[in-house]
């Protein structure tokens, strides 16, 4: 019997922990199915940011719990999972059902849940797990740049090759807009109003 192909060869190619399970699989075929090419490779790429992350502040963090939660940490984004609620929570909650009707153990789905529900967060809160520390970090290195400088060069071109960013900065900022417009209480129409999101095109990438 041929082996199964992993889901994140690229990855796996720079030495990369690619979880390998079905449940992995399930969620990266689901956000495909659901989510715009744009997004689909920004939750990749943040997966892949998180784990330059990890090596250079040496973090152990659980690749299933980081991965599923990466692929679905702007689930929120998609109008199909817009509770009407703040994206970040709309999303951890669509990520814990999935893993829930998985068949997936409940503090396992939980913790997927916080990892999301936690990536917008001003500040985090104290001894965060480091899942939840990694995503809220990669996040920002692919949006404005945070900690670019921490994730090593020669990593870079091969994930922005595998994963490009299309056109990321435009699409990614009117889908800001978009939930700030309609939801003025949530943090993302803090970044919006306060000119926070701006940084977006101060990032180190062209598009």
């Amino acid at each position: 019997m041929p082996e199964p192909i992993t889901i994140e060869p690229s990855l796996a190619a720079l030495g990369m922990p690619v979880p390998d399970s079905a449940f992995a699989r399930r969620a990266r075929e689901l956000i495909d199915d659901v989510a715009p090419p744009f997004l689909v490779n920004h939750s990749i790429r943040s997966y892949a940011w998180a784990v330059g992350l990890a090596w250079h502040d040496k973090l152990q963090f659980d690749p299933e719990v980081l991965y599923v939660a990466a692929v679905f940490h702007d689930i929120g984004l998609v109008p199909i999972y817009d509770l009407g609620g703040c994206f970040e929570v709309d999303g951890a909650i669509a990520a814990e059902r999935f893993a829930l009707g998985d068949g997936q153990a409940a503090p396992l789905a939980r913790a997927i849940h916080d990892v999301i529900a936690m990536h917008m967060l001003e500040e985090l809160p104290p001894d965060p797990a480091a899942e939840v520390i990694l995503l809220w970090d990669s996040t920002g290195v692919d949006v404005t740049g945070y900690r670019f400088a921490d994730v090593q060069p020669s990593l870079i071109p091969d994930v922005l090759a595998a994963y490009p960013r299309l056109m990321f900065k435009r699409d990614f900022a009117a889908a800001f807009a978009d939930q700030a417009l309609r939801k003025p209480s949530c943090r993302v129409a803090e970044m919006v109003n306060t000119g926070k999101l701006r940084a977006i095109e101060d990032a180190p990438f062209e598009t």
